[in-house]
């Protein structure tokens, strides 16, 4: 059987041609520009079936990087992960505004965050079952005391919020002054 396969020429190799013709056929992105990123040629892999699935890139900012031949086609990889930092960086500048070291929009959300386990921003349970508050402001971290009770520690927290916070959102965050 396999002479009839050899003269009638469905065979043509002892198999290496199967793994040799994709090869051939295999689509060469050197040279090729995607977003920041230029290909530099096909990335050095220890399985040899990955050949032409990862890219060496060098991006517009310097840097060099290994990318997969589907990420750069479809668009979902345009960078060495520059291009998102800079994003990051202006979408911080237009959406939050720091003052003199505060968050104007963290200290007016008034929002318990879901890592809270007290039930109010600024109050913790203690090892030895007392109450903690403390405050931050500014860049510093104000301890308000420690207490017996729960209701204590979340009035003196309320308090500091008044004294601090109140006066500050008044002239940056409500109506006052404009932040940059």
């Amino acid at each position: 059987m396999e002479e009839y396969h050899l003269k009638s020429g469905h065979t043509r190799s002892c198999g290496c041609y199967r793994r040799e013709a994709p090869k051939e056929r295999r689509l060469d992105l050197t040279g090729q520009r995607y977003g920041r990123l230029l290909v530099l040629g096909p990335a050095r892999t220890e399985d040899d079936d990955a050949e032409g699935v990862y890219w060496e890139c060098v991006c517009d900012c310097g840097k060099r990087c290994v990318c997969q031949k589907e990420n750069l086609r479809s668009g979902n990889t345009r960078s060495c992960g520059c291009m998102q930092e800079e994003q990051r960086r202006k979408n911080m500048k237009t959406a939050i505004h720091f003052v003199d070291g505060t968050c104007v929009e963290r200290i007016a959300s008034q929002r318990t965050y879901v890592t809270n386990t007290s039930g109010h921003r600024g109050v913790y349970r203690r090892e030895n079952n007392r109450w903690r508050a403390s405050i931050g402001f500014q860049g510093k971290m104000y301890n308000l005391g420690s207490f017996d009770r729960y209701e204590d520690a979340v009035n003196a927290r309320l308090k500091a919020e008044e004294e601090l916070y109140t006066p500050f959102l008044e002239q940056y965050g409500r109506g006052g002054k404009e932040t940059d």
